[in-house]
């Protein structure tokens, strides 16, 4: 864990707790581990590398939910919400 936290904190700028971060599952299609944050309210997110990413936004859990049901987000979401859902613990919605 907490080489994953050294690197999330290179790669967002972001310094995370363990207890907010969660080991999801491994996708081997992009050879990448995914992991749910607890991000709360106040934290600022600084977009560190705008040559990849768009800028990030805060959802709640059933918000983002909702956008991955409706194909709204990229495609590892649009495909693995259900395990996402699952893994996480979260409160699905209807």
């Amino acid at each position: 864990m907490k080489a994953t936290l050294r690197e999330f904190k290179k790669e967002t700028g972001l310094i995370a707790e363990s207890e907010d971060l969660k080991f999801l599952f491994n996708n081997s299609n992009y050879n990448c581990n995914v992991y749910i944050l607890k991000i709360h309210l106040n934290t600022e997110l600084d977009l560190m590398k705008s040559d990849k990413n768009e800028e990030w936004e805060k959802f709640f859990f059933e918000i983002y939910e909702r956008m991955a049901r409706e194909d709204h987000t990229t495609s590892i979401h649009t495909t693995y919400i259900l395990s996402i859902v699952l893994e996480s613990n979260l409160t699905r919605i209807n």
